[in-house]
């Protein structure tokens, strides 16, 4: 459907089934074999289900703005009491929370598609250890940790670890009094 084309709610009802039967397809193509076998494709599918949580969010609120203007507009009626507005007003509620969970459920479809982003199927000569991860990983935590402790250090690191004491390093004002041996008593 192009933008030229007159809407109706049976085109809005059509693509909400066929929505729910091209995740049912992907959630068949993704399972077991042949299924995936790059993660390039995997990130791509987390991306395209980030930016489709992101979207559903905003169905959600279009839903629920379009309730509203109706129950503003006195167009809308209930089958058993007569007053819609608990009936709206619970769906309101639903409906925020719903979009609050879509967003939510695409941030977090959106962060692992982002966490997969430097992996990669390894070649047949590529061989990587998960020992070499570990080792790669360690020294940038590592250096993680040295970075921002040596950013706010009033001295640099290096002069102060050299000095076991570190007693020139300490302002006076900051340094315990001298020690004064006690007098032995004498019996």
């Amino acid at each position: 459907m192009n933008d030229h084309e007159t809407r109706t709610n049976e085109d809005i009802e059509r693509l909400a089934g066929e929505l729910h039967e091209r995740v049912r397809d992907l959630n068949y193509l993704t399972q077991d074999s042949p299924g995936l076998s790059e993660p390039a494709a995997a990130y791509t599918v987390l991306g395209n289900l980030a930016q489709t949580s992101f979207r559903l969010a905003q169905t959600a609120e279009q839903i629920d703005a379009f309730l509203t203007r109706e129950l503003d507009a006195g167009r809308l009626g209930h089958d058993q009491s007569g007053d819609p507005t608990p009936a709206v007003t619970a769906a309101h509620n639903a409906l925020g929370r719903a979009a609050e969970q879509a967003a939510d459920l695409g941030d977090t479809f959106r962060r692992a598609a982002s966490a997969l982003a430097p992996i990669h199927v390894v070649d047949a000569g590529e061989k990587q250890s998960l020992a070499q991860g570990a080792e790669a990983r360690t020294g940038d935590r590592e250096a993680a940790q040295v970075e921002p402790a040596k950013k706010d250090f009033p001295n640099p690191i290096g002069d102060v670890l050299s000095n076991p004491c570190g007693a020139d390093a300490v302002p006076p004002e900051l340094r315990s009094p001298p020690q004064v041996p006690h007098p032995r008593r004498e019996r």
